[in-house]
């Protein structure tokens, strides 16, 4: 039976990690939640991460950091940039820059599930526009 995939959230919220962590236990993801960008690079320089769902605005920088952080060194996750404060500069900003997705806070737990089983658990993203 293949691994579950691999999850890293990044929100400065501990309540949004723990209500993200328990939406994708549930539905059989492996997931890592931490609350800091320095958190997350050391998460990301340890273990292979399918996923990375990473608040826009945290306190020593941005999760536009993390999704360079992430192409540059683990292309083959998917980040997902989520924000309460987006626009759709911004949303497009992220795409171009190579997420998956985009999402506006609050959402459900069904609208971010559907993106991370979109292309299935194994597929990979299609190399155009919204990956590394």
């Amino acid at each position: 039976m293949p691994e579950p995939p691999h999850v890293l959230i990044v929100d400065d919220h501990a309540q949004m990690v723990a209500m993200l962590e328990r939406w994708l236990k549930r539905a059989g993801f492996h997931v890592t939640g931490v609350t800091t960008i320095q958190e997350a690079l050391e998460a990301l320089a340890t273990h292979v991460t399918d996923w990375v769902i990473t608040d826009l605005m945290l306190p020593t920088g941005d999760g536009m950091d993390i999704l360079a952080y992430v192409c540059a060194h683990q292309p083959q996750a998917k980040v997902i940039v989520m924000t309460a404060f987006g626009s759709e500069a911004t949303r497009q900003r992220a795409l171009t820059l190579g997420a998956h997705g985009f999402l506006s806070k609050p959402f459900s737990s069904q609208v971010l599930l559907d993106l991370l089983t979109r292309q299935g658990y194994s597929q990979p993203a299609p190399h155009t526009t919204g990956h590394c």
